[in-house]
């Protein structure tokens, strides 16, 4: 087999052994104020500079294609890019949008929000470069080079949520971490094949860059092990974690793995007219994948518990739990046949990350936006989908729509958007938990589900913080006499986990209050009374980021005191009307509450439920997954109301 090519670019922090590439780049970039090799010498022991290169050598002959220089000063939150060059052969490769992400994950690091440059106004290919980042000219600098030539000086605020631009996201090449170079008997286009002494030996990674560790122990304290580590800790998503690596050796996990797994291999079995003494000896998962078909979702599943690129799983045909050891091999011992197969799989998995040969711009970030078809009244109708697919393609990167069944797929995306009702015991909140977990943004993230989801949490939340609210209490069933004596009726109640107007009561008086709660305790603890302000129509606020997004008010349903009338068959329901106003057309303490509320939640994506009053606004619901339907929410803004989104969450990629 052939050797796999190793010069495909890593962006790592330089050394003193670069100072020849950097000059030579320097001097094949610059025609005047070159930066001369003693100044690159001292900008490498310089506390307040940090240099980047991107590199196309190996270890042991490095090859310098780019670099940074990025500037810090104390007392100040601007950090200054310096300089930034890319050797004229190795441009138009996405080079200068990794070096530039690679230098902005640094001033995020230390504790920089705004970026500075300057930059010749005759200099197109930069220029271009750095607006579209979201760089903006504020100001011009006459005769500011030592040849009279004219600059411009660009600023760009690092943790911009609203920006309509495509940031500077560093994935970079992928890594593929092995012992030896001639453990890695193929050749993977667009990745980086690594030796582990090499890797251990970096002193920068680059954020979000996935790493393949294909060492050949994984065992506690070896280098494997530190692999992994190392690669956590340089914020870089590897496989696999760390901590993977413990629950492979973790007796009870490995037992209540065989016992969920042993009878899905017989009924796999059984499906295929065959008996269980007639099972391989053991069944090889590569990356989640299978070679035999009818252990697909076998392998599915034990990928989802133990991330790892090898997985074995050891059979006793004698045994009724016939599963009876889960290890990780190392990719040595795999024969050429299984190695073909284990190929096959490290190019799937990493798909729509590898950069594209010739001329085609691959997207920036690859967007996950986990939906249910079937779903009877969705956040989001099929349009609205359809424009946050667009809004993403709008801003230079590609969205997929994904269900449940892709949970295993999740590694695979830059980015999360949910468009699913959430709800904590369900699969939404384990897609944002697992896109935590890897470091993939998500919108809705797991914190916002758990605060905004549970009325209880909610409720109190609101108290604290002296947000207008209806009267409210949180009770259990031996003080529902009591809260008939403090409540007028009629009153509401509310389940802790309720939404979308189901699991919300409204109850007329107190014989009528212990009926339904009685009914209501046999489904949750406590339940949620809240005082009943009676509107023709309620506010909702959107709100991204701590800023508005929307204003829309949403009408009762006809005959009804809700905003939808569910059925009793689960399925049919009733709405009212609505209309949107611009945000600055709504009354601004309707607008001020909201965005008071939604911060307490954190900085995604909200839906603020407001009720106007003669004694001011009061919030009802803080919702963690608001509608945004094609012709409702962004009657308004439009497309921008996709694409603002859509920034928002691309934006946090390139953030700590």
């Amino acid at each position: 087999m052939t050797l796999p090519q190793t010069n495909t670019v890593i962006i790592r922090a330089a050394v003193r052994d670069d100072l020849d590439g950097l000059c030579t780049l320097e001097s094949g970039n610059f025609e005047s104020d070159l930066i001369s090799r003693a100044s690159f010498s001292r900008f490498l022991r310089q506390a307040s500079a940090r240099l980047l290169v991107a590199d196309a050598g190996d270890a042991d002959h490095p090859e310098i294609v780019g670099y940074g220089l990025l500037l810090l000063r104390t007392n100040t939150v601007t950090a200054r890019i310096y300089s930034l060059a890319i050797a004229k052969d190795w441009r138009g490769k996405g080079l200068g949008t990794q070096l530039l992400a690679g230098l902005e994950n640094l001033a995020m690091d230390a504790g920089c929000t705004r970026m500075r440059l300057e930059v010749r106004v005759t200099n197109e290919t930069a220029r271009n470069l750095y607006e579209r980042h979201g760089y903006v000219r504020i100001a011009d600098l006459p005769e500011y080079y030592e040849d009279g030539g004219d600059g411009i000086r660009l600023e760009h605020a690092l943790y911009e949520g609203e920006s309509a631009v495509s940031p500077a996201v560093a994935t970079g090449a992928p890594l593929i971490l092995v012992d030896r170079l001639s453990d890695q008997r193929f050749a993977v286009s667009g990745a980086r094949v690594m030796r582990v002494r090499d890797y251990l030996a970096l002193d920068h990674g680059v954020r979000n860059r996935r790493v393949i560790n294909l060492c050949q122990s994984y065992e506690y304290l070896s280098r494997g092990y530190y692999c992994s580590l190392l690669a956590a800790a340089r914020a870089e998503r590897v496989i696999p974690e760390a901590d993977v690596l413990l629950d492979l050796n973790w007796k009870r996990l490995q037992k209540t793995a065989r016992a969920e797994l042993s009878p899905q291999i017989i009924e796999a079995l059984e499906k295929s007219g065959q008996t269980p003494d007639q099972a391989p000896d053991h069944i090889d998962v590569y990356f989640g994948r299978t070679a035999n078909k009818k252990f697909r979702q076998i392998g599915e599943r034990a990928f989802d518990q133990f991330r790892c690129p090898i997985l074995r799983l050891h059979l006793n045909k004698q045994d009724r739990r016939i599963l009876r050891e889960i290890e990780a091999p190392s990719i040595s011992q795999l024969d050429d046949d299984k190695l073909v197969e284990f190929e096959a799989a490290l190019r799937a998995y990493l798909r729509g990350r590898v950069r594209k040969q010739g001329n085609v711009t691959p997207p920036t970030a690859l967007v996950a936006i986990l939906h249910d078809p079937d779903e009877v009244l969705p956040p989001s109708d099929k349009e609205a989908l359809a424009n946050f697919v667009q809004a993403t393609s709008d801003l230079g990167a590609k969205a997929e729509l994904i269900t449940a069944k892709d949970f295993h797929h999740l590694s695979e995306f830059d980015a999360l958007l949910i468009r699913e009702t959430t709800a904590l015991d369900h699969h939404t909140y384990r897609f944002a938990k697992r896109a935590v977990k890897e470091g993939i943004p998500v919108i809705d993230d797991p914190d916002s589900m758990l605060r905004c989801t549970n009325k209880v949490y909610l409720a109190e939340l609101l108290r604290t913080h002296r947000i207008p609210a209806p009267k409210s209490a949180i009770f259990d069933k031996r003080r529902i006499p009591d809260i008939a004596k403090q409540f007028s009726f009629p009153s509401v109640l509310k389940v802790p986990d309720g939404c979308f107007s189901r699991g919300v009561r409204k109850v007329k008086s107190p014989e009528h209050l212990n009926e339904v709660a009685t009914e209501m305790f046999k489904n949750s603890e406590l339940l949620v009374i809240q005082e009943y302000v009676e509107t023709t129509f309620d506010w909702r606020i959107g709100v991204l980021g701590g800023e508005a997004i929307f204003a829309s008010r949403y009408f009762m349903a006809p005959g009804h005191w809700q905003i939808v009338k569910h059925e009793d068959d689960g399925k049919s329901y009733e709405e009212g009307g609505f209309e949107t106003l611009a945000v600055e057309d709504a009354p601004a303490d309707i607008v001020a509450t909201a965005l008071a509320s939604a911060r307490l939640m954190g900085d995604g994506l909200y839906g603020v439920d407001v009720k106007e009053t003669p004694h001011g606004p009061m919030v009802i619901e803080v919702n963690d997954n608001p509608n945004i339907d094609a012709g409702v929410e962004d009657v308004v803004l439009g497309m921008d109301l996709y694409r603002r989104i859509i920034a928002h969450l691309l934006g946090k990629i390139a953030r700590p």
